[in-house]
């Protein structure tokens, strides 16, 4: 079993309440927090001009959750029903993607177990299919790590878009050094894991999700991975500073969206852990109102025609308590504001 090891939340005992509460569900924290006292909360970080703008939405009727589609692909054999199930569920036909190169993914697949920096390979299998399916031309990624899935990402690009030339991957990171090992830069491991595509994968490091406006034009990409810190609410905050960027009905993945699930299961298996899971992603998932699809521990959201449409599930997110703390967390919930703000005004079309 593969844990993901980006932006891992020191163990204190004093948030203990965020892992026994992520068994619920991000419904079940929503109308926990529900009254007027909370919402209210919510808010006091708002500039004048945020709170005019948000205020209606902070008192809408929250938006209901929708159900999952689920394809998981727990080994590489299942990989070709998932591709035609992926298909499928997005508007595509069956034989649609150009052969994949079986080589290449049994290579990743290989090399995941010795990569500190990995994805699960159900993970890595179903990011690779999905993206075979959708075929974008380029990918944004937030959270480089070591590269591996960047790497993943660009061999699943390459193989649809043969004819193409330039950049596959663009992976963005806070960090410039791996969280994983210091003495390296984020995504040291391209290199080795794709030397043939390594010089198509831009790696941004020290930079966040607002690096899009230099890399990227509004409404131009079909698919973007979030797979960064995992603490509350900033999976959500990286959601709303991409979304401009994403073509309405366009794809956002996340990674870590069953991690109470994966959780139990290490605690059943007696493996110690080292650090605190962050709930962020799965809250995200969980409470998503439109269409969604599950690949067990990693998942897409599908964007909006309208991105005015995500103003009220996104200040209802604000509602459940921060897995920051301190100046961290009053930094993150100004910038959430701002950038749910900017929903009122965003497209229509």
């Amino acid at each position: 079993m593969h844990y993901s090891e980006k932006r891992l939340a020191p163990f204190p005992t004093e948030q203990r309440l965020h892992v026994d509460d992520s068994a619920h569900g991000a419904m079940s924290l929503l109308a926990q927090y529900d009254s007027i006292r909370h919402r209210l909360t919510a808010l006091r970080h708002a500039g004048c001009a945020q709170l005019l703008r948000l205020l209606p939405a902070f008192f809408a009727p929250l938006p209901r959750a929708s159900e999952a589609l689920r394809c998981e692909v727990l080994q590489l054999e299942d990989y070709g029903p998932a591709v035609a199930n992926l298909s499928r569920f997005l508007g595509f036909p069956a034989n649609a993607s150009k052969p994949i190169d079986h080589e290449l993914l049994q290579r990743l697949t290989a090399a995941n177990r010795a990569c500190s920096g990995s994805i699960g390979i159900p993970d890595l299998l179903f990011l690779h299919a999905f993206i075979t399916v959708l075929a974008p031309p380029r990918v944004v990624e937030l959270g480089t790590l070591t590269g591996f899935s960047a790497s993943v990402i660009a061999a699943a690009v390459a193989q649809q878009q043969s004819t193409r030339s330039g950049t596959l991957v663009d992976t963005i990171d806070l960090n410039r050094h791996c969280l994983t090992d210091v003495t390296k830069p984020v995504g040291f491991e391209i290199s080795r894991l794709v030397p043939e595509l390594a010089a198509r994968i831009r790696v941004h490091p020290g930079r966040d999700a607002q690096h899009l406006a230099s890399i990227a034009t509004k409404g131009e990409l079909p698919f973007v991975f979030i797979d960064a810190d995992h603490q509350h609410p900033r999976p959500t905050l990286d959601l709303l500073r991409v979304a401009p960027f994403v073509r309405a009905k366009g794809w956002i993945m996340l990674h870590d969206i069953e991690l109470a699930r994966v959780t139990e299961q290490m605690h059943a298996a007696r493996v110690e852990l080292k650090y605190q899971p962050s709930y962020g992603a799965q809250w995200l998932f969980d409470a998503w109102p439109f269409a969604k699809i599950s690949g067990g521990n990693i998942g897409a959201l599908q964007m909006p025609a309208k991105l005015r449409d995500l103003r009220p599930f996104a200040v209802a997110m604000l509602r459940i308590p921060s897995e920051l703390k301190g100046v961290s967390a009053q930094r993150t919930a100004k910038a959430f504001l701002a950038e749910a703000a900017k929903l009122v005004n965003a497209r229509d079309d």
